[in-house]
């Protein structure tokens, strides 16, 4: 993987939703770069699966990309206002992954 690669892919999003979409649909969602597009998104994925995975012949399908607002949050008298970001729903053949087995 080369260090833009590196930046694309920030980390997995593991909660009830995608566990159930890894499970039965073989989709995996990550938090990504705000500036990242699908084409690097799939080759940073294709890569990181290469390095984790070298026996697996797993493969990119498709990728679905979405922005995420960052909602205020309050705590008393006292808020917060979270940075946007962006999350990508990568399709991927072959074997399951083992970081989002439930």
């Amino acid at each position: 993987m080369n260090s833009r690669q590196q930046n694309v892919i920030l980390r997995p999003i593991v909660n009830e939703k995608t566990v159930a979409l890894a499970a039965n649909h073989n989709q995996y969602t990550f938090e990504v770069a705000p500036g990242a597009n699908k084409i690097e998104i799939g080759q940073a994925i294709a890569a990181l699966l290469k390095d984790l995975y070298p026996k697996n012949k797993n493969s990119v399908v498709r990728v679905n990309t979405s922005a995420t607002r960052g909602r205020f949050r309050r705590s008393k008298r006292h808020g917060r206002l979270p940075s946007d970001g962006k999350k990508a729903i990568v399709t991927i053949t072959g074997d399951a992954l083992e970081m989002f087995s439930a």
